[in-house]
């Protein structure tokens, strides 16, 4: 995969130990698909895998949520500020929206999970995609990430989100998610918890797309 070289344009606070960082780029040859995520490499060359939580209408300017760990990649962050230059590799990942499959959506996300989840409903939206969106989002200690965007989506009923522990969330649900597309994205456990659910309530998990965090930084 090639490389890029960036500046940080901005770093933000989005939760305790949850930044979105802004990175610009000094030409257009950066593109990516929805959900997909970089490897971003520090002015000190160390290098942590990023997820692209903006859609993909201005390559030239992304935004990454990051939740901040105790490790070197944490630190670096800590250590971080605006202006400085990066190298961005990739885009890399497959965890993508399925073409021609007119099925409803829906999304399941543990805490920074949501931000390829993110990526791909304000993809959708932006090109009229007329597949209905339902988002499940269980977020850490009740930081509902990137609600601004989500909250006014689900009031103008373009989608519905709801936020809670996703056990209760499956439950609520069970109806509609077997007639769905299921996509998954967070940390190991949160996938987990996602499959016993489903499991549980007798629903069928061979054709369920995840993308893992990992385990928690």
């Amino acid at each position: 995969m090639p490389s890029y070289a960036a500046t940080v344009t901005e770093i933000e606070e989005l939760a305790p130990s949850v930044v979105q960082i802004t990175v610009a780029f000094g030409d257009e040859t950066f593109s990516f698909e929805p959900g997909q995520w970089v490897n971003f490499r520090f002015p000190d060359g160390i290098s942590r895998v990023y997820t692209i939580a903006s859609a993909p209408h201005r390559t030239q300017a992304v935004q990454l949520c990051v939740r901040v760990g105790s490790g070197r990649g944490g630190k670096a962050l800590t250590q971080l500020d605006a202006g400085a230059p990066v190298t961005i590799e990739g885009p890399y990942g497959d965890f993508l929206l399925p073409e021609n499959d007119g099925r409803p959506l829906i999304f399941m996300a543990g805490d920074t999970g949501i931000a390829p989840v993110r990526s791909i409903v304000l993809s959708m939206l932006a090109n009229h995609d007329p597949r209905s969106v339902c988002v499940l989002y269980e977020p850490d200690q009740r930081n509902i990430l990137y609600a601004a965007d989500f909250d006014p989506l689900a009031r103008d009923g373009a989608i519905r989100h709801e936020s809670g522990k996703i056990e209760t969330l499956i439950a609520r649900n069970r109806k509609l998610i077997p007639a769905a597309t299921v996509m998954v994205a967070g940390f190991d456990p949160f996938i987990d918890r996602v499959v016993d659910s489903l499991r549980e309530n007798a629903i069928d998990t061979t054709n369920m797309i995840s993308e893992t965090f990992g385990v928690m930084p």
